[in-house]
């Protein structure tokens, strides 16, 4: 795939991704608590796609992601539930709001399952997974390591105007 057309395909998930968003989100932007649940989430289902493209080409990342994961569950956890929260904005949406919210993760999921896959690339991904899982520091590092690597997640840029 050309970086051309990557870029039309992120140009076409964030513009599915804004219809999808229109009417919760504030026309201004979201609230930062929003912003970094959806880093955190991003992140997670990136360094799912990655360790799933890894284990198919023999770099067994998938235990070291399965550690990263449990050790800060909570955290994986709670940004989910903030993000559904987000897309169920009254009581009808209530009902429906799964549905929002597993396409924003579809989409999200596939931003990331077909980027360029090598040993490399795998390795360096597996030792991210390591080193966060082992922090040992509260989910400092693993906040660290979304932000630089997830600057401004997909529904920041569906939501948010371009900042100039």
């Amino acid at each position: 795939m050309s970086l051309g057309q990557m870029r039309r395909g992120v140009g076409l998930v964030a513009a599915a991704l804004a219809l999808i968003l229109a009417g919760t989100a504030d026309a201004a932007c979201i609230e930062a608590p929003v912003v970094g649940a959806a880093r955190l989430h991003e992140f997670e289902m990136l360094m799912m796609d990655v360790s799933l493209r890894c284990t198919r080409i023999g770099v067994a990342m998938q235990p070291h992601y399965d550690s990263m994961i449990g050790v800060h569950r909570s955290l994986f956890d709670g940004a989910a539930q903030r993000l559904q929260r987000f897309f169920a904005t009254d009581a009808v949406a209530d009902a429906h709001h799964r549905g929002l919210y597993d396409r924003y993760a579809t989409m999200i999921a596939n931003r990331y399952g077909g980027g360029n896959t090598s040993l490399d690339t795998c390795h360096v991904f597996d030792a991210v997974a390591v080193e966060v899982a082992r922090a040992g520091d509260g989910g400092r590092m693993l906040g660290a390591v979304a932000q630089a690597m997830i600057a401004h997640p997909l529904l920041e840029a569906a939501t948010c105007p371009a900042k100039p």
